[in-house]
């Protein structure tokens, strides 16, 4: 724990549901700062969890937003600093309720919230405001970074990493899910949208199919829009890939995801840029690295900071499905690249440990107070 340590912090989130990036890593970084800090915490979301200290009561309409400010704006009073996962609505909102109160704003901007509100007339007029408003802006990646900054030039924005529980993914003990039954197979984990590329990574694996005849596709995520899901469906069909390619909707617990990455031989998501819909960082890579697997992603996005491109895994140009193949190929027809690479995801999983995020975050929380670092994190 930190010396002269924050004693109550309010979050504002959308979610802290553990079947979503989003929700894993705002929860992380609570229960992380919580305990360094010794903080007494409360959140606001969107989206029920179930977690003691939270309080959904948030809504994404107008009015049921509305309708919280009170009772926000009454917790708020009592606590040191407002911290709000991404810029839109909620760092704005964070900010608005906060005026007045001479409360601390950090604004965490992880992805979609911070970057596509900044493209639409209204909604980046109140985002830039609160970005400016904000005592410090962090961003999980340089690329959400230079996103921002195209919009808003002259913010000061740090780059903070999401950290992964690398004992957790590297356990080779347990067994909650039999992914076993789909072995050998190549594995993507990520909701059903247009965001995650699937439509893209379907199509390579066709090329890769007609190489590895008894390679399967497994798609770990749960649909987002039926129509998205329909027309993976008849792209599978089209292919002639039923019974090669299996979409998995009942993977429900962090444990039977951690069993999917064991058995996989290789991870790979072919995230795009949807009208600035993009992947903010990429948690799931991270996952799969502390699994020991080697991965394939796409360039341009948040998961240059989530993949080591050329050491842990490939990174290729996005939009070509025949690009995504040959690096897919060029691991699993090379079994010395894949065992190397596979190595090399474990050390940098374990490198990019939460205990060294969250001093990174305690480090911020220090210099708003003008604090001077003390004391250590106790081990």
């Amino acid at each position: 724990m930190y010396e002269n340590s924050f004693m109550k912090i309010c979050f504002l989130a959308h979610n802290l549901r553990q079947d979503n990036g989003g929700g894993v890593f705002s929860l992380r970084l609570i229960r992380g700062l919580q305990s360094a800090l010794g903080a007494r915490v409360i959140v606001f979301a969107a989206v029920p969890s179930g977690m003691p200290f939270e309080r959904p009561i948030l809504s994404l309409n107008i009015f049921g937003m509305i309708r919280a400010l009170p009772e926000i704006r009454r917790s708020i009073r009592t606590c040191d600093a407002v911290h709000a996962f991404d810029v839109f609505p909620y760092g704005f909102l964070g900010a608005l309720i906060s005026l007045g109160l001479g409360k601390k704003i950090i604004i965490t901007a992880i992805g979609s919230g911070s970057i596509v509100p900044l493209y639409h007339y209204f909604q980046a007029r109140l985002a830039r405001w609160a970005l400016r408003r904000a005592d410090k802006v962090i961003a999980i990646s340089r690329f959400t970074r230079a996103e921002i900054l195209k919009k808003v030039p002259r913010r000061a924005i740090e780059v903070i990493n999401p950290g992964v529980d690398a004992d957790f993914f590297g356990d080779t003990q347990t067994s909650r899910y039999d992914a076993a039954r789909y072995k050998p197979y190549i594995a993507s984990v990520g909701q059903l949208r247009w965001r995650k590329g699937y439509h893209f990574s379907i199509r390579g694996f066709a090329k890769v199919a007609a190489r590895f005849p008894a390679l399967h596709y497994v798609i770990v995520g749960k649909k987002y829009k039926e129509d998205y899901y329909m027309r993976l469906c008849a792209l599978i069909k089209e292919l002639h890939l039923e019974g090669r390619v299996f979409i998995l909707e009942d993977v429900a617990t962090r444990e039977e995801l951690a069993d999917v990455y064991r058995e996989a031989e290789l991870f790979c998501l072919f995230s795009q840029n949807v009208n600035h819909d993009v992947e903010g960082f990429g948690q799931v890579f991270l996952e799969a690295a502390a699994a020991g697997l080697p991965v394939v992603g796409s360039k341009n996005c948040g998961i240059d900071d989530a993949v080591r491109d050329g050491e842990n895994g490939i990174l290729v140009p996005t939009r070509s499905a025949d690009d995504f193949a040959d690096a897919i190929l060029a691991i699993l027809c090379d079994e010395k690249l894949k065992k190397e690479m596979g190595m090399r995801s474990r050390a940098f999983a374990r490198a990019s440990g939460w205990e060294q995020r969250i001093e990174e975050y305690v480090d911020v929380y220090q210099q708003m107070r003008a604090f001077p670092v003390t004391s250590q994190v106790l081990r």
